[in-house]
């Protein structure tokens, strides 16, 4: 059979958030970009869906550069004023709030398929092409003379650069032989909607237990949160297997009833919870983004804002250079690399500090970490800091 060809300047392995920001990006700067994606377009629903993402200034501005944010913002999303976190068993809390930074608020938590139901919307409109495919083939990695290959059924792509956005397991990232380090929690991220008695106020909540973080992050109904709670793998079973009325009264004991009563109003789900990095983040003409460049702790619900960060890094590195040339194309892979990798290894970092210093019954770790929590309540300066870095 002879294969179809198809010339393009970029090919986007995964449809996703990241994936599709990038594609629009890539395509306001005239780019000819496709993007080959499992799924077909999310559906909007009058519920809440269960996966969400807290997103900062950064994430937002990318999208609102996208066309997509206000799109979201009128369906539905959820911006929250302020942040506590505190520790079970100690003294240990933080708050702060917007009004100490001067700001409307410290971010939105925001349904994923929502945002990818409006990117693929506006990525349509951005001339993207997007094709539905459950399979591929990577033909050739390209070099200084020859583009990247990659097949689809009867088709043959070749690209100045493929990006691989497909995820934590990115094939992408196994064909590049591209190195990662990476451990496993042993532990499952437990999601929910929980409709609770008092409102909360706009207020993202995160209690450290010594099972595990439990996160309550406000939703556009007042009286709804999206709970994140993670969990060692034995104890996620049990609680998966428990009635929904037994599941939300741990969520209002184990948050100390912190908004009341606490009703389960959705399925219970559970993920896998996994640290990865890429020591190395393109080879050849291939490039990684998102989740196939880095895999964090849902602690601060910060993943998704990594990978919008790596879309507005990658795009401002590419624009103006000829991505034919291998050497330039390098160039502005390297200079995305060091930028976005230093980011990607300090969050890594503040994620696996905060995790394993309230992952522990030590008194004298306890003690600290109640010290830690107090310093940034009396010193106004700190808390401001500490607002202006969740949001962005």
């Amino acid at each position: 059979m002879t294969m179809k060809r198809k010339k393009l300047d970029v090919v986007i392995v995964g449809g996703g958030m990241i994936g599709l920001s990038l594609a629009i990006r890539l395509a306001q700067q005239n780019r000819r970009v496709m993007v080959l994606e499992r799924h077909s377009q999310p559906e909007l629903s009058d519920e809440l869906a269960l996966r969400v993402s807290a997103l900062n200034d950064r994430s937002r501005s990318v999208l609102k550069d996208c066309g997509a944010w206000p799109l979201v913002q009128e369906h539905r999303s959820g911006p929250y004023q302020s942040m506590q976190v505190w520790d079970k068993d100690s003294p240990a809390h933080i708050e702060f709030s917007a009004k100490e930074i001067n700001a409307a608020d410290l971010g939105a938590i925001v349904e994923n398929n929502v945002v990818e139901h409006f990117l693929w919307q506006c990525a349509e409109q951005a001339g993207v092409e997007i094709l539905q495919t459950q399979q591929w083939t990577m033909v050739h990695a390209g070099d200084e003379s020859h583009p990247a290959e990659i097949e689809v059924g009867e088709w043959l792509l070749s690209a100045d650069l493929i990006i691989g956005a497909d995820g934590g397991r990115s094939k992408v990232r196994q064909y590049a032989e591209l190195p990662i380090s990476f451990w496993d929690y042993g532990q499952q991220g437990i999601v929910a909607n929980i409709r609770t008695e008092q409102p909360h106020n706009g207020v993202a909540r995160q209690v450290f237990l010594p099972t595990g973080p439990l996160a309550l992050l406000p939703t556009p109904d007042p009286h709804t949160v999206s709970i994140v709670w993670s969990a060692d793998e034995e104890l996620a079973r049990n609680m998966l297997n428990e009635p929904a009325e037994r599941f939300a009264k741990q969520v209002e004991t184990e948050s100390g009833r912190v908004l009341g009563g606490c009703e389960c109003v959705s399925d219970i789900k559970a993920f896998p919870l996994r640290m990865q990095y890429a020591r190395q983040w393109y080879q050849h003409r291939i490039g990684l983004a998102g989740d196939a460049a880095h895999t964090i702790h849902p602690l601060a619900g910060q993943g998704a804002n990594l990978g919008f960060g790596d879309v507005k890094a990658l795009t401002e590195k590419l624009e103006g250079a000829d991505l034919s040339s291998l050497s330039q194309l390098q160039r502005s892979l390297s200079a995305y690399q060091r930028e976005r990798k230093a980011d990607a290894q300090l969050m890594i970092a503040a994620m696996e500090t905060f995790k394993r210093g309230f992952g522990t019954a030590n008194p004298v770790v306890k003690g600290l970490r109640a010290l830690a929590f107090a310093l940034p309540n009396k010193l106004t300066f700190l808390k401001r800091k500490l607002a202006e870095v969740a949001l962005g």
